[in-house]
């Protein structure tokens, strides 16, 4: 029949699916009683949380390093190798073209 019910044959429910009961005094008064779920956390993942704690801490700027550039840029002590800033610049363009 085209637009009725349809019905199928040789399906049973998944019953693994189902919370457990528990037997006790509540299942002798008639009521049910469900199991609550549990979560085991590792150890690794106890240390993980602890540790992204702890460098949310951190804050994003060193203070104490900017002030000591700062100064020795102000006192014309800072000295640049340009030869180091040429291999990092080339460094970066390399990584970013093979990303």
């Amino acid at each position: 029949m085209i637009g009725g019910p349809i019905r199928i044959e040789g399906i049973t429910p998944n019953t693994g699916m189902m919370p457990e009961k528990t037997q006790g005094k509540a299942s002798e008064r008639g009521e049910e009683v469900l199991t609550k779920d549990q979560v085991t956390v590792s150890e690794t993942a106890k240390q993980i949380s602890r540790l992204m704690v702890e460098v949310s801490n951190i804050p994003d700027i060193r203070t104490d390093k900017v002030e000591e550039l700062k100064n020795a840029i102000n006192s014309g002590t800072y000295e640049v190798k340009g030869s180091e800033v040429a291999g990092k610049i080339l460094k970066e363009a390399l990584i970013d073209k093979l990303a």
